[in-house]
């Protein structure tokens, strides 16, 4: 069983150590007393809060693969879509991204077209 100074303990971790903390606890026969719930409030913990990031990535996806470039492959259009959400989060466009030796090798005619 929990003692009031077992609670003071518990109350004051994070909700993944609460949980992670209560799964291990064991009555006096030594089995688990909560392991399903605990589980359950892991999983529930897992879960996204929001679809806002799936929405942007649809809206990044839409954005780029237009009636003028409905041809684009499945990489070509992963690559954009990393590259755009990567370069949005950190704030940097095409005026502002500094081009260092390291893009310049990788940008070469056997790197963008290999048979």
């Amino acid at each position: 069983l929990i003692n009031n100074n077992d609670k003071t303990k518990l109350s004051s971790l994070p909700i993944d150590e609460f949980w992670h903390t209560v799964s291990k606890l064991k009555d006096y026969s030594d089995t688990y007393q909560y392991q399903d719930i605990s589980r359950l409030a892991k999983i529930c913990l897992g879960l996204p809060h929001s679809n806002a990031e799936a929405e942007r990535i649809f809206s990044v996806v839409t954005d780029v693969k237009i009636k003028k470039r409905n041809r684009l492959g499945d990489d070509t259009l992963n690559s954009v879509a990393v590259i755009r959400s990567a370069t949005g989060a950190k704030e940097i466009n095409c005026l502002n991204f500094e081009v260092t030796e390291k893009h310049l090798k990788l940008h070469n005619s056997n790197n963008l077209y290999k048979q």
